[in-house]
Protein backbone atom coordinates (compact mmCIF):
# COMPACT_ATOMS: atom_id res chain seq x y z
CA UNK A 1 0.00 0.00 0.00
CA UNK A 2 3.28 2.36 0.12
CA UNK A 3 5.41 3.10 -2.79
CA UNK A 4 5.31 4.09 -6.44
CA UNK A 5 3.11 1.41 -7.80
CA UNK A 6 0.40 1.73 -4.77
CA UNK A 7 0.55 5.32 -5.77
CA UNK A 8 -0.15 4.64 -9.34
CA UNK A 9 -2.82 2.37 -8.14
CA UNK A 10 -4.25 5.28 -6.31
CA UNK A 11 -4.12 8.01 -8.51
CA UNK A 12 -6.30 5.87 -11.27
CA UNK A 13 -9.04 4.94 -8.88
CA UNK A 14 -9.45 8.67 -7.01
CA UNK A 15 -9.42 10.00 -10.92
CA UNK A 16 -12.02 7.29 -12.30
CA UNK A 17 -14.09 8.23 -8.88
CA UNK A 18 -14.10 11.85 -9.68
CA UNK A 19 -14.82 11.27 -12.85
CA UNK A 20 -17.74 8.83 -12.42
CA UNK A 21 -19.46 11.37 -9.46
CA UNK A 22 -18.78 13.91 -12.25
CA UNK A 23 -20.62 11.97 -14.53
CA UNK A 24 -23.27 11.22 -11.81
CA UNK A 25 -24.12 14.96 -10.63
CA UNK A 26 -24.48 15.88 -14.95
CA UNK A 27 -26.62 12.96 -14.94
CA UNK A 28 -28.89 13.54 -12.11
CA UNK A 29 -28.97 17.53 -12.66
CA UNK A 30 -29.45 17.61 -16.17
CA UNK A 31 -32.23 14.65 -16.69
CA UNK A 32 -33.45 14.40 -12.90
CA UNK A 33 -36.01 12.16 -13.91
CA UNK A 34 -34.07 9.42 -15.42
CA UNK A 35 -33.41 7.69 -11.96
CA UNK A 36 -36.88 7.11 -11.27
CA UNK A 37 -37.35 6.07 -14.97
CA UNK A 38 -34.83 3.51 -14.40
CA UNK A 39 -35.87 1.79 -11.72
CA UNK A 40 -38.90 2.02 -12.23
CA UNK A 41 -41.25 3.92 -9.32
CA UNK A 42 -42.90 7.41 -8.84
CA UNK A 43 -41.16 10.34 -9.80
CA UNK A 44 -40.92 13.19 -7.02
CA UNK A 45 -42.74 15.62 -6.66
CA UNK A 46 -40.20 18.33 -7.17
CA UNK A 47 -37.60 16.77 -9.13
CA UNK A 48 -35.33 19.88 -8.34
CA UNK A 49 -34.37 18.29 -5.23
CA UNK A 50 -32.97 15.34 -6.42
CA UNK A 51 -31.10 17.36 -9.11
CA UNK A 52 -29.76 19.11 -5.99
CA UNK A 53 -28.23 16.07 -4.78
CA UNK A 54 -26.67 15.13 -7.94
CA UNK A 55 -24.83 18.93 -7.99
CA UNK A 56 -23.52 17.55 -4.32
CA UNK A 57 -22.06 14.64 -5.71
CA UNK A 58 -20.66 16.14 -8.80
CA UNK A 59 -18.56 18.83 -6.42
CA UNK A 60 -17.32 15.63 -4.72
CA UNK A 61 -15.85 13.99 -8.07
CA UNK A 62 -13.83 17.53 -7.77
CA UNK A 63 -12.02 16.63 -4.56
CA UNK A 64 -11.86 13.17 -5.67
CA UNK A 65 -9.70 14.70 -8.71
CA UNK A 66 -7.74 16.54 -6.46
CA UNK A 67 -6.73 13.64 -4.16
CA UNK A 68 -5.36 12.00 -7.54
CA UNK A 69 -3.41 14.77 -7.95
CA UNK A 70 -1.85 15.46 -4.39
CA UNK A 71 -2.18 12.16 -2.27
CA UNK A 72 -0.10 13.94 0.41
CA UNK A 73 -3.28 15.80 1.28
CA UNK A 74 -5.77 13.46 0.47
CA UNK A 75 -6.68 11.60 3.97
CA UNK A 76 -9.18 14.07 4.49
CA UNK A 77 -11.13 14.00 1.04
CA UNK A 78 -11.13 10.07 1.31
CA UNK A 79 -12.21 9.50 4.65
CA UNK A 80 -14.96 12.09 3.88
CA UNK A 81 -15.85 10.31 0.57
CA UNK A 82 -15.78 6.91 2.86
CA UNK A 83 -17.87 8.05 5.42
CA UNK A 84 -20.53 9.12 2.83
CA UNK A 85 -19.96 5.31 1.06
CA UNK A 86 -20.69 3.55 4.46
CA UNK A 87 -23.32 6.00 5.70
CA UNK A 88 -25.61 5.45 2.23
CA UNK A 89 -26.02 1.71 2.15
CA UNK A 90 -26.99 1.85 5.68
CA UNK A 91 -29.15 4.56 5.02
CA UNK A 92 -30.88 2.71 1.81
CA UNK A 93 -31.05 -0.67 3.77
CA UNK A 94 -32.98 0.79 6.32
CA UNK A 95 -35.86 2.26 4.01
CA UNK A 96 -36.45 -0.78 2.19
CA UNK A 97 -39.82 -1.91 2.34
CA UNK A 98 -42.98 -1.50 -0.23
CA UNK A 99 -42.37 1.92 -0.55
CA UNK A 100 -38.64 1.76 -1.17
CA UNK A 101 -37.90 -1.41 -3.42
CA UNK A 102 -34.50 -3.53 -2.84
CA UNK A 103 -33.96 -2.74 -6.25
CA UNK A 104 -33.14 0.84 -5.53
CA UNK A 105 -30.14 -0.83 -3.79
CA UNK A 106 -28.23 -0.87 -7.12
CA UNK A 107 -27.09 2.83 -7.24
CA UNK A 108 -24.93 2.22 -3.46
CA UNK A 109 -23.24 -0.96 -5.71
CA UNK A 110 -21.93 1.55 -7.91
CA UNK A 111 -21.87 5.00 -5.74
CA UNK A 112 -20.30 2.92 -2.62
CA UNK A 113 -19.45 -0.66 -2.69
CA UNK A 114 -16.61 -0.68 -5.38
CA UNK A 115 -15.24 2.34 -3.78
CA UNK A 116 -14.96 0.61 -0.50
CA UNK A 117 -11.46 -1.24 -1.26
CA UNK A 118 -9.71 1.77 -2.64
CA UNK A 119 -10.73 4.44 -0.25
CA UNK A 120 -10.32 2.00 2.75
CA UNK A 121 -6.53 1.31 1.83
CA UNK A 122 -5.59 4.42 1.25
CA UNK A 123 -6.59 5.35 4.52
CA UNK A 124 -4.92 2.60 6.18
CA UNK A 125 -1.44 2.97 4.55
CA UNK A 126 1.45 3.77 6.31
CA UNK A 127 0.00 2.93 9.66
CA UNK A 128 0.80 -0.66 11.44
CA UNK A 129 -3.38 -1.88 10.57
CA UNK A 130 -2.42 -0.76 7.11
CA UNK A 131 0.88 -3.31 7.10
CA UNK A 132 -0.26 -5.93 8.74
CA UNK A 133 -3.33 -5.99 6.18
CA UNK A 134 -0.61 -5.86 3.33
CA UNK A 135 0.89 -8.62 4.73
CA UNK A 136 -1.83 -10.69 4.95
CA UNK A 137 -3.61 -10.17 1.35
CA UNK A 138 -3.16 -13.50 -0.15
CA UNK A 139 -4.44 -15.36 3.46
CA UNK A 140 -7.15 -13.36 3.51
CA UNK A 141 -7.96 -14.09 -0.18
CA UNK A 142 -7.73 -17.32 0.40
CA UNK A 143 -9.96 -17.62 3.58
CA UNK A 144 -12.62 -15.45 1.97
CA UNK A 145 -12.87 -17.48 -1.20
CA UNK A 146 -13.18 -20.97 0.98
CA UNK A 147 -15.84 -19.68 3.37
CA UNK A 148 -17.69 -18.32 -0.05
CA UNK A 149 -17.33 -21.55 -1.65
CA UNK A 150 -18.57 -23.17 1.38
CA UNK A 151 -21.60 -20.88 0.64
CA UNK A 152 -22.55 -22.71 -2.41
CA UNK A 153 -23.81 -26.10 -1.02
CA UNK A 154 -24.40 -24.49 2.58
CA UNK A 155 -27.18 -21.93 1.92
CA UNK A 156 -26.95 -21.12 -1.79
CA UNK A 157 -27.38 -24.70 -3.99
CA UNK A 158 -31.69 -24.68 -3.68
CA UNK A 159 -31.71 -20.96 -5.40
CA UNK A 160 -29.00 -21.54 -8.35
CA UNK A 161 -29.66 -22.64 -11.57
CA UNK A 162 -28.36 -26.40 -10.43
CA UNK A 163 -32.06 -26.50 -8.95
CA UNK A 164 -33.57 -26.99 -12.26
CA UNK A 165 -37.05 -25.89 -11.36
CA UNK A 166 -37.00 -22.24 -11.42
CA UNK A 167 -40.30 -21.97 -9.88
CA UNK A 168 -38.48 -23.91 -7.03
CA UNK A 169 -35.97 -21.72 -7.32
CA UNK A 170 -37.92 -18.83 -6.36
CA UNK A 171 -39.77 -20.35 -3.71
CA UNK A 172 -36.61 -20.71 -1.69
CA UNK A 173 -35.19 -17.37 -2.28
CA UNK A 174 -37.93 -15.67 -1.09
CA UNK A 175 -38.49 -17.76 1.83
CA UNK A 176 -34.45 -17.04 2.65
CA UNK A 177 -33.89 -13.78 1.40
CA UNK A 178 -31.63 -12.99 4.48
CA UNK A 179 -29.51 -15.87 3.95
CA UNK A 180 -29.58 -15.90 0.01
CA UNK A 181 -27.87 -12.04 0.79
CA UNK A 182 -25.68 -13.35 3.17
CA UNK A 183 -24.40 -15.91 1.09
CA UNK A 184 -23.65 -13.65 -1.70
CA UNK A 185 -22.14 -10.73 0.37
CA UNK A 186 -19.65 -13.51 0.80
CA UNK A 187 -18.65 -14.15 -3.31
CA UNK A 188 -18.61 -9.90 -3.05
CA UNK A 189 -15.59 -9.72 0.02
CA UNK A 190 -14.02 -12.61 -2.05
CA UNK A 191 -14.29 -10.59 -4.99
CA UNK A 192 -12.61 -7.87 -2.80
CA UNK A 193 -9.84 -9.73 -1.81
CA UNK A 194 -8.74 -10.97 -4.68
CA UNK A 195 -8.46 -7.67 -6.43
CA UNK A 196 -6.40 -6.79 -2.95
CA UNK A 197 -4.34 -9.73 -3.40
CA UNK A 198 -3.79 -8.66 -7.06
CA UNK A 199 -2.62 -5.45 -6.52
CA UNK A 200 -0.39 -7.24 -3.78
CA UNK A 201 0.97 -9.46 -6.38
CA UNK A 202 1.52 -6.97 -8.23
CA UNK A 203 3.56 -4.58 -5.65
CA UNK A 204 5.59 -8.28 -5.43
CA UNK A 205 6.26 -7.53 -9.27
CA UNK A 206 7.21 -3.50 -8.73
CA UNK A 207 9.64 -4.54 -5.66
CA UNK A 208 11.46 -6.80 -7.81
CA UNK A 209 11.81 -4.15 -10.78
CA UNK A 210 12.85 -1.60 -8.02
CA UNK A 211 15.51 -3.18 -7.09
CA UNK A 212 16.67 -4.36 -10.44
CA UNK A 213 16.11 -7.85 -10.84
CA UNK A 214 16.29 -8.86 -14.33
CA UNK A 215 16.86 -6.32 -17.32
CA UNK A 216 15.66 -2.81 -17.61
CA UNK A 217 13.06 -3.73 -20.14
CA UNK A 218 12.26 -7.16 -18.36
CA UNK A 219 11.36 -5.18 -15.46
CA UNK A 220 9.49 -2.11 -17.13
CA UNK A 221 7.26 -4.71 -19.12
CA UNK A 222 6.61 -6.92 -15.28
CA UNK A 223 5.61 -3.35 -13.78
CA UNK A 224 3.50 -2.47 -16.54
CA UNK A 225 1.61 -5.37 -16.80
CA UNK A 226 0.94 -5.49 -13.33
CA UNK A 227 -0.57 -2.19 -13.12
CA UNK A 228 -2.38 -3.52 -16.57
CA UNK A 229 -3.60 -6.84 -14.28
CA UNK A 230 -4.52 -5.18 -11.52
CA UNK A 231 -6.79 -2.43 -13.68
CA UNK A 232 -8.55 -5.66 -15.56
CA UNK A 233 -9.35 -7.12 -12.25
CA UNK A 234 -10.91 -3.92 -10.67
CA UNK A 235 -13.06 -3.57 -14.07
CA UNK A 236 -13.96 -7.59 -13.12
CA UNK A 237 -14.98 -6.84 -9.56
CA UNK A 238 -17.70 -3.43 -11.30
CA UNK A 239 -19.15 -6.85 -13.47
CA UNK A 240 -19.12 -8.98 -10.44
CA UNK A 241 -20.68 -6.71 -7.92
CA UNK A 242 -23.66 -6.02 -11.03
CA UNK A 243 -24.15 -9.35 -11.09
CA UNK A 244 -24.44 -10.38 -7.67
CA UNK A 245 -25.95 -7.16 -6.33
CA UNK A 246 -28.93 -8.22 -9.04
CA UNK A 247 -28.94 -11.37 -7.21
CA UNK A 248 -29.12 -9.89 -3.87
CA UNK A 249 -31.32 -6.99 -4.63
CA UNK A 250 -33.43 -7.52 -7.61
CA UNK A 251 -33.83 -10.98 -7.76
CA UNK A 252 -35.42 -11.65 -4.59
CA UNK A 253 -38.15 -8.84 -5.69
CA UNK A 254 -38.80 -11.48 -8.49
CA UNK A 255 -38.58 -14.28 -6.86
CA UNK A 256 -40.82 -13.09 -3.86
CA UNK A 257 -43.62 -12.03 -6.30
CA UNK A 258 -43.35 -14.84 -8.36
CA UNK A 259 -42.20 -13.16 -11.75
CA UNK A 260 -40.86 -15.95 -12.93
CA UNK A 261 -40.02 -14.65 -16.42
CA UNK A 262 -38.75 -11.94 -15.04
CA UNK A 263 -36.72 -14.11 -12.27
CA UNK A 264 -34.83 -15.95 -15.60
CA UNK A 265 -33.95 -12.75 -16.84
CA UNK A 266 -31.92 -11.46 -13.85
CA UNK A 267 -30.34 -15.14 -13.60
CA UNK A 268 -29.10 -14.96 -17.45
CA UNK A 269 -27.51 -11.68 -16.56
CA UNK A 270 -26.00 -13.02 -13.82
CA UNK A 271 -24.45 -15.66 -15.67
CA UNK A 272 -23.61 -13.09 -18.23
CA UNK A 273 -22.01 -10.18 -15.88
CA UNK A 274 -20.35 -12.64 -12.85
CA UNK A 275 -20.30 -16.24 -14.49
CA UNK A 276 -18.84 -14.45 -17.63
CA UNK A 277 -17.43 -11.25 -18.11
CA UNK A 278 -16.39 -10.61 -14.30
CA UNK A 279 -14.50 -14.23 -14.24
CA UNK A 280 -13.29 -13.85 -17.68
CA UNK A 281 -11.55 -10.30 -16.47
CA UNK A 282 -10.06 -12.09 -13.41
CA UNK A 283 -8.80 -14.88 -15.03
CA UNK A 284 -6.78 -12.43 -17.96
CA UNK A 285 -5.75 -10.24 -15.06
CA UNK A 286 -4.43 -13.58 -13.30
CA UNK A 287 -2.69 -14.37 -16.42
CA UNK A 288 -0.75 -11.70 -16.72
CA UNK A 289 0.72 -11.29 -13.22
CA UNK A 290 1.55 -15.28 -13.68
CA UNK A 291 3.74 -14.60 -16.96
CA UNK A 292 5.06 -11.54 -15.18
CA UNK A 293 6.17 -13.73 -11.97
CA UNK A 294 9.52 -15.18 -12.14
CA UNK A 295 10.84 -17.93 -10.42
CA UNK A 296 8.03 -19.79 -9.39
CA UNK A 297 8.42 -23.49 -7.85
CA UNK A 298 7.28 -25.20 -10.97
CA UNK A 299 4.28 -27.03 -9.44
CA UNK A 300 2.98 -23.63 -8.66
CA UNK A 301 3.22 -22.42 -11.50
CA UNK A 302 1.35 -25.34 -12.91
CA UNK A 303 -1.16 -24.78 -10.27
CA UNK A 304 -2.16 -21.23 -11.25
CA UNK A 305 -2.47 -22.30 -15.33
CA UNK A 306 -4.75 -24.89 -14.06
CA UNK A 307 -6.89 -22.16 -12.35
CA UNK A 308 -6.82 -19.90 -15.74
CA UNK A 309 -8.11 -22.74 -17.44
CA UNK A 310 -10.56 -23.49 -15.36
CA UNK A 311 -11.41 -19.86 -15.24
CA UNK A 312 -11.73 -19.36 -19.07
CA UNK A 313 -14.02 -22.71 -19.18
CA UNK A 314 -16.39 -20.71 -16.34
CA UNK A 315 -16.31 -17.56 -18.83
CA UNK A 316 -17.02 -19.57 -22.17
CA UNK A 317 -20.26 -21.44 -19.98
CA UNK A 318 -21.38 -18.67 -18.50
CA UNK A 319 -21.37 -16.93 -21.68
CA UNK A 320 -23.03 -19.84 -22.68
CA UNK A 321 -25.21 -20.44 -20.03
CA UNK A 322 -24.08 -24.18 -19.62
CA UNK A 323 -24.57 -24.90 -15.98
CA UNK A 324 -22.70 -28.43 -15.69
CA UNK A 325 -19.83 -26.20 -17.59
CA UNK A 326 -20.04 -23.64 -14.56
CA UNK A 327 -20.34 -26.41 -11.81
CA UNK A 328 -17.51 -28.37 -13.06
CA UNK A 329 -15.24 -25.50 -13.49
CA UNK A 330 -15.97 -24.18 -10.01
CA UNK A 331 -15.12 -27.43 -8.67
CA UNK A 332 -11.90 -27.14 -9.84
CA UNK A 333 -10.97 -23.30 -9.68
CA UNK A 334 -11.85 -22.78 -6.22
CA UNK A 335 -9.32 -25.31 -4.62
CA UNK A 336 -6.44 -25.04 -6.58
CA UNK A 337 -7.13 -21.04 -6.20
CA UNK A 338 -7.25 -21.22 -2.50
CA UNK A 339 -4.16 -23.78 -2.09
CA UNK A 340 -1.68 -21.92 -4.29
CA UNK A 341 -2.84 -17.82 -2.89
CA UNK A 342 -2.32 -19.46 0.29
CA UNK A 343 0.63 -20.74 -0.49
CA UNK A 344 2.34 -17.18 -1.63
CA UNK A 345 1.06 -15.93 1.62
CA UNK A 346 3.52 -18.18 3.28
CA UNK A 347 6.66 -17.60 0.74
CA UNK A 348 6.22 -14.33 0.23
CA UNK A 349 5.01 -13.26 3.50
CA UNK A 350 7.69 -10.31 3.81
CA UNK A 351 6.83 -7.23 1.97
CA UNK A 352 8.87 -5.99 -0.53
CA UNK A 353 8.00 -2.50 0.17
CA UNK A 354 8.27 -1.86 3.88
Amino acid sequence: MTGPFADRLFRIAFALAGGYNLAFGLWAAVWPLAFFEVFDIPPPRYPGIWACLGMVVGVYGLLYLHAAWKLETAKPIVAVGLLGKVLGPIGMLSWFGDDWPRRLGMICVYNDLIWWLPFGLFLLRGTTSGRRLSSRAPWLCAVAHAVAFAMLPILLRPGMLTEPHAAARAAYIAENAVEWTIGWASWMLAAMTLLGFYAWWGSRIAGSQERGAGSEEDASRRLDSATLAVLIAAAGLVFDFTGEGLLTLVLVEHATSAELAAFAHVERMFTLLSAGAANGLYTLAGVLLTLATPDLPRWVRAAMWATWLAGGGMTVAGLWGYVGGMVASTVVLFPLLIAWTAWMGFRWRTSYEE
